[in-house]
């Protein structure tokens, strides 16, 4: 079963969770019990390297929907909701049947009357999943800066049946979202089938997204292997193409902007028993790649703190590592997706069973919980 199941996807992408690879990841996972949204807490979620204190997690969102990307702005952590799919169900294939429908949203999460609460501030976006809700696509990148949200929704080709009308017509898009409303921002998909930065596949799946201080955005293309740069007037070009490593291609997913002002990226290529992705550093004026860090698993989620230091969500390997002046710390999180860390307190939010509706997604044999956001703490 894939991660994206109606999207181009990728041969060393988003369907790389092959049975024994989630299987593995749930078993570690399934006996992590962390609190709930109102109080209290878990302690000893996972290894902190080097002994001391461990990190204590805490739930804060519950009965989502696939959630994926964070982005935290002004006290308010917006997360974006992939869905659940739909009643109509398209295509049979190897992954079985893709059902569509308008459940994917973007939704915000705040702090409010000694609580934590959380509503869908835009609903009815494009979604696709498997039968039972889980393992969607939609909604994937968020980016929110001074109140403005930016949303990457992904790519499906027409081929695949998949309706064109509104909100349809939002597939492959840049979106601005705000007031209940989506609006289309910049066409990222017709960036790749223009150009074709990176020549192995004509494939385009806008997965993460980042607004910049210039008023520029940039979008990470999982499938096009590249950053796609949107001017403030809505000019889409490539900035950066990801060269293939250790056999596989670079699969980019996810962006956050350091506090040396580079853009850093993480990408899939890696798996937990073989962790070989990367986190890139890169030019955020020019494109140009400065570097990088290695020796993770499929990264699904980065961000950094106003330290330097650096958090990378590892969806296969059930995983958020904390690396600080080279030593790498870890908090156990069940398929972890976006990352995100408030810049005032240094606490640190994670999407957690990304592959799961609301209601739970059926995984060897088992049933997960539904999609959650983790609050970690002295991380």
């Amino acid at each position: 079963m894939g991660y994206a199941m109606y999207a181009v996807r990728k041969r060393t992408a988003l369907v790389v969770a092959t049975g024994v690879t989630a299987g593995v990841t749930l078993a570690a996972t399934v006996g992590i019990a962390p609190a709930t949204a109102t109080g209290g807490h878990a302690d000893a979620v996972g290894g902190a390297a080097g002994g001391g204190k461990k990190p204590v997690v805490r739930v804060i969102a519950t009965g989502l929907d696939n959630p994926r990307q964070l982005s935290y702005d002004h006290g308010r952590l917006y997360v974006a909701e992939a869905g659940r799919g739909g009643r109509k169900c398209v295509g049979q294939g190897p992954e079985g049947e893709t059902c569509i429908g308008p459940s994917s949203a973007l939704t915000k999460i705040y702090w409010d009357g000694g609580a934590w609460k959380h509503h869908r501030v835009v609903k009815g976006l494009p979604s696709g999943a498997a039968p039972d809700g889980g393992f969607a696509t939609g909604l994937d990148g968020v980016s929110a800066l001074h109140g403005s949200v930016w949303g990457a929704m992904t790519y499906t080709p027409p081929e695949a049946g998949i309706p064109t009308a509104p909100p349809w017509n939002t597939l492959g898009k840049l979106l601005r979202l705000g007031h209940g409303k989506a609006k289309i921002a910049a066409d990222i998909a017709a960036v790749e089938f223009r150009y074709n930065p990176h020549k192995a596949n004509l494939e385009s799946n806008p997965y993460g997204v980042l607004a910049l201080p210039d008023g520029r955005r940039i979008v990470a293309d999982a499938a096009g292997n590249d950053l796609v740069a949107v001017s403030p007037n809505g000019r889409a070009r490539p900035f950066t193409v990801f060269p293939n490593h250790d056999g596989n291609e670079s699969v980019p997913t996810s962006l956050a902007l350091g506090p040396d002002g580079k853009l850093y990226v993480g990408e899939l290529n890696g798996e937990a028993a073989r962790p070989t992705a990367r986190v890139w550093k890169v030019d955020p004026r020019t494109g140009r790649i400065l570097g990088w860090t290695s020796g993770f698993g499929s990264i699904t989620g980065v961000a950094l703190d106003d330290d330097g230091d650096l958090y990378v969500s590892q969806l296969f390997a059930g995983r958020v590592t904390k690396v600080s002046h080279g030593k790498r710390t870890h908090v156990k999180v069940p398929f972890p997706a976006g990352v995100a860390v408030d810049p005032h307190d240094g606490k640190v939010y994670v999407s957690a069973w990304s592959i799961a509706d609301r209601d739970g997604t059926a995984l060897e044999g088992k049933r997960t919980p539904g999609g959650q956001v983790w609050k970690i703490l002295g991380f």
